[in-house]
């Protein structure tokens, strides 16, 4: 496959990626790129998949998996307080957010603009007789796992939303009412089933953060589990779990090495969103993206504290201590707080945070996806990828339908998998003595601690019923305001006035 991956080149191509007239294209303009002059080569498809994958991760407000959203994500949880000044952002986290708040608008308006971008891959590129049939295969495979992807967030975050699978031919066909959710977790399942037996199980190293099989696989074993469809979600993930050797995912030994920054996409990641620090290669060529999100949450003094760990995060995190009497590894490399021995950019955190802690304050910031071992505070770019999915959530997610369908005995091992990475207690034969419920509450707590901050724990608890009391249990930040109609996004009121068939999801129509 071509490596030439030229990003000026790409950003040219982009000009015309927005969308072409059919009196545009009647004629072959030599001076514009046109679907006439562009979908011709390996390159021109390469470019257009990479266009696709840009907008998980594209600078700004809308990329599912750049600096925002895992603030919304995660503001909406029991574990994090908002603290932000950007009004948008406070709403959702405070549970005041309505139909006009921007930062959902901006989240669906990105998928949308992904969704597009896989479109145009998968209306043009079957046509590209001069591409490779098996690069061609692949490439289309890789852009309905992520039109997939861009409706699983959005079938998440939104509900019931309009399903748009070609391009448009005219002005028409932009006008589309929301589609049935089961609509839309169908199509996410089609476009997922035939992607994956065109993947390949791995990348070279230079094409690292292009989906696979396993992602594909993983993703469709948790749309099922979101469905609570078990017996679906066992069959996806066994594909994994009963063939380590094959796909090569295992749980790496040390939880700290996921957030080092010094081993990306190591054999624990699944699908890994890519970030560049200084202009890095990046499946041969040059982008410049990096990320902000240290900036935006690190602590008071370095940056923005937009939001923080709260303490029911805390507690959670430090419930159980591990078989030496240490904290669990996995709150020390979540969160900073005052504890023996913690370093924060450089400095002990009682020390960078003395005045606030002897006035009986207890000071908590993030530390997971941030560079906090830098020694320049004035920097706080960095190349830490995201990882929406890695093999810790497929042996919980197995566990969980393992258990839903009273199968306790097999899920045992898997909690006790995740267990032993973290240095705590074999509760084996305990567990062997568990029920149903014993078990749930087991998975449940393993979940929040070994994933909290990566884009699950809110849906988590939806689909586990248990949000709402949660939320108001633990009296975080607008704990008061919380009502149903916010486990969903609004469907956008910028969207409501210019599609005049859309309609709004009905819990937002409700006072």
């Amino acid at each position: 496959m071509n490596k030439i991956f030229n990003f000026l080149t790409l950003s040219v191509a982009l000009l015309f990626l927005a969308g072409c007239s059919d009196d545009f294209l009647t004629l072959d303009n030599p001076n514009q790129t046109t679907v006439v002059r562009f979908w011709q080569s390996e390159a021109d498809l390469e470019q257009g998949v990479a266009a696709t994958y840009k907008m998980l991760s594209e600078e700004g407000d809308g990329s599912y998996y750049m600096r925002t959203n895992p603030q919304l994500v995660e503001g909406r949880t029991e574990n994090y307080t908002v603290n932000t000044d950007v009004i948008g952002r406070y709403e959702i986290g405070s549970y005041v957010n309505t139909i006009s708040s921007n930062n959902s608008f901006q989240i669906y308006r990105a998928q949308y603009r992904g969704i597009f971008r896989a479109n145009q891959v998968l209306q043009y590129g079957p046509g590209m007789d001069k591409v490779d049939a098996d690069i061609r295969n692949t490439m289309i495979g890789e852009a309905k796992f992520l039109r997939g992807l861009y409706y699983f967030h959005l079938v998440n975050d939104f509900g019931s939303v309009p399903l748009i699978t070609k391009l448009a031919e005219t002005s028409d066909d932009y006008f589309v009412d929301r589609s049935p959710m089961e609509d839309i977790w169908k199509q996410i399942l089609t476009d997922w089933d035939e992607a994956e037996p065109v993947l390949p199980v791995k990348w070279p190293a230079e094409y690292a953060g292009r989906a696979t099989r396993g992602a594909v696989i993983a993703f469709k074993g948790r749309a099922y589990l979101y469905q609570k469809e078990w017996n679906r979600a066992i069959a996806e993930y066994e594909k994994l779990v009963n063939n380590e050797a094959t796909y090569g995912y295992d749980l790496m030994e040390d939880y700290f090495h996921l957030w080092d920054g010094q081993h990306r996409n190591c054999k624990e990641s699944i699908f890994e969103v890519q970030y560049s620090r200084n202009q890095a290669d990046i499946w041969g060529g040059r982008t410049a993206t990096s990320t902000v999100y240290a900036q935006e949450v690190a602590g008071a003094g370095i940056g923005w504290v937009e939001i923080a760990p709260a303490k029911t995060l805390l507690n959670a995190m430090t419930k159980e201590l591990t078989i030496d009497g240490d904290f669990d590894p996995r709150a020390t490399a979540t969160i900073a707080w005052d504890y023996p021995g913690c370093i924060y950019y450089q400095r002990p955190f009682n020390e960078r945070y003395e005045e606030a802690i002897a006035r009986g304050e207890e000071p908590m910031y993030c530390r997971k996806n941030c560079n906090w071992w830098n020694e320049n505070e004035g920097d706080m770019r960095s190349d830490l990828n995201e990882i929406p999915m890695r093999y810790a959530d497929v042996l919980l997610s197995l566990a969980e339908a393992y258990t839903m369908t009273g199968q306790v005995a097999k899920a045992v091992p898997l909690v006790q998998r995740i267990r032993t990475r973290a240095h705590l207690k074999d509760k084996t034969d305990e567990m062997n003595a568990w029920n149903q419920e014993q078990m749930m509450e087991e998975i449940m707590h393993q979940r929040n601690v070994e994933l909290s901050r990566e884009y699950v724990h809110f849906f988590d608890l939806r689909r586990w019923g248990t949000l709402e009391k949660v939320i108001r249990e633990s009296q975080e930040l607008g704990w008061q305001n919380y009502r149903k109609r916010y486990e969903y996004y609004p469907i956008p009121e910028n969207e409501l006035k210019a599609n005049p068939e859309l309609t709004q999801n009905p819990e937002w129509l409700q006072n």
